[in-house]
């Protein structure tokens, strides 16, 4: 085999690439990694799934997370924006063990302590550094880098892109998409303070309030600061013809929920916009050449599924590329194949509960106070982030599924009224 810089080069310092880069020195593996931007810089996506836990465990990454002092998440609020319904999701009460907590991160600080991990695990990080070309033979990767001092090849056995949702480096594998299997949408956000929260336990969950045409989050990232952003359509904001502060001060306006928390915010920087929330590659993995995290593909964050998603496909592909690099060759069709079934199947099973969030109907039996059939548990697994549908998960995960295509016609849960604004009680 033709003598490489790297075993392994990975694109992009966020948590998919650390954590690749961090299993891969635990494998041994010359590794580089390469990131656009400085460090710290901000980025949204702030609330854990409990499953992202045990992964951060393995690589040895979590003891440093829990020093961190980062907010504990031990569940989540679910309310309607101008209604009386209201659910909460305790982790507790998951049929899985070791789903009870996990933490709401400050992105700039939690991707930084992953990274920093990557480095001490012996990796060699190049900041502010772009890929400006890739070419595979089948081989190895030819990559062309660009940093403040120009421009260098660099060889490597296997190429790990998790460059994110960021098409600052295309390829025709990244060109070709799944067919959109929902409308697109886009976030407007900002960290706020002066947003209030409940006492005890639920101090740290995600709130997230479901308007009639999209929702709101709001996640608390320190003592001080709140994240809280506008879910909407591309058409929605198209139609409102403002900008987007005045579309997310409108939707605050119009909800009792909303002006309840709201209230006495005040933004602590400029909004953001992200848009183009749901996409798929078709093709998630090459001969020498992996995608992974939201490089492959991302789904509405509603289930706050992105970092787990992130991590686990960087778990799996880093175990594909050492099995095949033991054995000196690169992966075959079928390993490509499952690769990408994997990936898709694990981000499927939030895609579910995504297209349930969106339809009215589905949405109730989700809110009702006693999900049919005990089903909850099962539900409240899945919510913490357990894909892997195990039998006491799969049964549950499609009886609900079924309860919801039900209640479009026979009403099985009341369902919710999605009115103008009316009073609420507080929340909390």
């Amino acid at each position: 085999m033709p003598e490489t810089d790297y075993d392994v080069l990975i694109i992009g310092g966020g948590p998919g690439g650390s954590t690749a880069a961090a299993y891969a020195r635990q494998q041994g593996l010359r590794t580089l990694l390469v990131e656009k931007c400085e460090f710290p810089r901000f980025r949204i996506g702030e609330s854990m799934l409990p499953t992202t836990n045990a992964i951060l465990r393995e690589t040895g990454a979590w003891p440093k997370i829990q020093a961190a002092g980062f907010i504990p998440k031990y569940g989540a609020m679910f309310y309607l924006a101008n209604g009386p319904a209201e659910k909460e999701v305790d982790f507790r009460n998951s049929l899985i063990p070791g789903l009870e907590s996990t933490y709401q991160v400050e992105r700039a600080k939690f991707d930084g302590i992953l990274l920093d991990h990557a480095r001490v695990l012996g990796t060699e990080v190049r900041m502010s550094t772009t890929v400006r070309s890739l070419v595979s033979d089948g081989v190895g990767n030819r990559v062309e880098l660009e940093d403040t001092g120009g421009r260098r090849m660099v060889t490597a056995r296997w190429v790990l892109d998790a460059s994110g949702r960021d098409n600052v480096f295309t390829t025709d594998q990244k060109r070709a998409l799944d067919p959109p299997t929902s409308a697109k949408r886009m976030a407007v956000y900002s960290h706020f303070c002066g947003v209030p929260r409940p006492e005890g336990r639920r101090a740290g969950h995600t709130i997230v309030v479901r308007l009639d045409d999209g929702w709101f989050w709001i996640i608390p990232i320190d003592e001080e600061r709140t994240s809280v952003g506008l879910v909407t359509t591309l058409d929605a904001m198209k139609r409102a013809n403002v900008e987007p502060a005045v579309l997310f001060q409108q939707a605050v306006d119009r909800s009792a929920r909303l002006r309840e928390l709201m209230g006495a915010a005040t933004p602590t920087m400029p909004f953001h916009i992200t848009s183009d929330y749901t996409y798929f590659r078709r093709e998630l993995a090459r001969e020498r050449l992996l995608l992974v995290g939201d490089a492959a593909g991302f789904f509405d964050p509603i289930f706050s599924s992105g970092v787990y998603v992130s991590v686990w496909s960087a778990q799996q592909a880093v175990k594909l590329i050492v099995g095949a690099d033991r054995e000196h060759r690169g992966l075959t069709a079928g390993e490509r194949a499952r690769y990408t079934s994997a990936i898709k199947r694990h981000a499927g099973v939030f895609r579910r509960l995504i297209t349930m969030f969106y339809d009215n109907q589905s949405f109730a039996v989700f809110m009702c106070e006693q999900v049919p059939w005990n089903l909850m548990p099962g539900l409240t697994s899945i919510v913490a982030g357990h894909a892997e549908l195990t039998w006491p998960l799969w049964w549950r995960f499609k009886v609900f599924l079924c309860v919801c295509r039900l209640q479009h016609r026979f009403h099985i849960v009341p369902p919710l009224e999605f009115g103008p604004p009316k009073a609420v009680a507080p929340a909390g």
